[in-house]
């Protein structure tokens, strides 16, 4: 993120309160990644949908599809997204970018052919005729694996304005072609949602080979044994699996769910709220994004630049007390600009339901799960920072109590009853803040030690 990240920070510089709002605002979108725009997209599909006629079933079961399709996507392409970045960023450190699109074109095929059998393999055995929908199914499927891997990629690139085209064009195409589609029924949804996704794929293809030129179309060094972090792997695993254990163990209970299409259900009770929820990680996400990636950054690279170089212990000392407070003092802007817009949004909690046409009866487990995404997006800020600082081990750990203490409050909440009902996200998110805030202050308190002994 650090190159669209300086580029944001020389809009910051400019002399109207409207470019550095601007800034931010881009920074928001940005920061926010696909997932959140997808949301808002395919809300407002739904509501089109039913808009202009179309059965609430059908609509009903595409956005339920695409939930599936996102959410299965995510937790299995976190197995190489990380994996590959570090690759990527480690070729760019050592000055070796030719190497670059040819493992770009290995990622990909074999994240096609993986996710290719994966979901061909689920659409065989649970899905039972519908052979339109079923090979739509696999298709999207596998285009959603591409994109989140090829997004961690364009996260590199300074040019944030061709990031947000690509983004703003593949989720209009998208829109446009559903709603078009729709007569042919959730196949045709589908087959709109699979045509806007390709395209942005394909884009962004482009542009990563064009920001990386090299000699090879395919090349597989990203998985030679000395290339390979098996941490980073299981953390994009864990990570993705944590952010969707609540929304599986509401959709697994036949009391909180119904059975829509072979292994789809949709959770009446609890998908609404907490995709809705979601929209309010924009602010947190423009100053995780303007502030940690730049700001701490910057200050990130001063500092281990000047452990290289042998610089002295007392200039040694003034930059990691510099890195100290920035990385601080932006933990501090997320949470209290997080903080801000929970607080904004329980107040205006009916009002930003209406706007979406959804009934005031989910405003309850709304709110709950606005403070729940408000503790998550300040976890976000606390792994960034201990990703720069290469503390894979803690992190994986961390990621495995979040996944945990999210399956299992979010199963006792259940137990409890409807009054509790999104309690289990939100207790595991802030459980995870605080453990992962005192880590990291403990290891920030003795960073020169920690760099030089391990």
């Amino acid at each position: 993120m650090a190159g669209i990240g300086f580029a944001l920070r020389r809009n910051l510089g400019k002399d109207t309160y409207a470019e550095v709002l601007g800034a931010y605002m881009v920074a928001g979108i940005v920061g926010s990644g696909p997932w959140i725009i997808s949301i808002c997209s395919m809300l407002f599909i739904g509501i089109c949908a039913e808009a202009v006629g179309d059965a609430s079933a059908v609509a009903t079961l595409f956005l339920a599809t695409i939930t599936h399709l996102i959410a299965l996507s995510l937790i299995v392409s976190g197995l190489v997204q990380l994996l590959f970045v570090r690759f990527v960023a480690d070729r760019t450190f050592e000055k070796r970018q030719a190497t670059i699109a040819g493992n770009v074109g290995g990622v990909l095929f074999v994240v096609t052919a993986a996710s290719g059998l994966f979901s061909t393999v689920e659409a065989i055995v649970f899905f039972d005729g519908h052979y339109a929908f079923r090979t739509l199914f696999v298709a999207c499927f596998v285009i959603l694996c591409n994109l989140w891997v090829l997004s961690a990629l364009l996260s590199g690139l300074k040019e944030y304005r061709s990031v947000l085209a690509i983004f703003a064009m593949g989720y209009g195409v998208s829109f446009c072609a559903a709603l078009a589609l729709g007569r042919f029924g959730a196949a045709g949804y589908l087959a709109g949602f699979l045509l806007g996704h390709a395209l942005m794929v394909f884009t962004m293809l482009a542009r990563v080979i064009s920001e990386y030129p090299g000699d090879r179309i395919v090349a597989f060094d990203f998985l030679r044994k000395t290339n390979v972090y098996p941490e980073l792997a299981l953390i994009g695993f864990l990570f993705n699996s944590a952010i969707w254990a609540d929304k599986f163990v509401f959709w697994e209970n036949p009391i909180t769910s119904v059975r829509l299409i072979g292994p789809i259900r949709y959770s009446v009770v609890y998908d609404v709220p907490i995709f809705v929820a979601y929209l309010s990680a924009v602010p947190g996400m423009a100053v995780f994004l303007v502030r940690i990636e730049t700001d701490f950054a910057e200050a990130y690279e001063r500092f281990y630049a000047a452990v290289r170089e042998g610089s002295t212990l007392a200039e040694l000392s003034r930059l990691r007390n510099a890195l100290v407070v920035t990385a601080r003092g932006g933990l501090y802007d997320i949470l209290r600009i997080q903080g801000m817009t929970v607080a904004i949004l329980l107040l205006l909690g009916r009002g930003v339901l209406r706007l979406f046409r959804i009934p005031a009866f989910y405003e309850y487990l709304y709110k709950i799960d606005v403070v729940g995404v408000g503790f998550q997006t300040f976890l976000l800020g606390i792994f960034t920072i201990l990703f720069y600082l290469d503390y894979r081990k803690l992190v994986l750990w961390l990621c495995g109590l979040f996944a945990g203490a999210n399956l299992a409050l979010s199963v006792g909440s259940q137990v409890l009853g409807p009054r509790f009902y999104g309690f289990g996200f939100t207790l595991a998110a802030a459980l995870v803040s605080l453990v992962s805030l005192s880590a990291l202050s403990a290891r920030l308190d003795r960073l020169e030690y920690e760099t030089f002994m391990r």
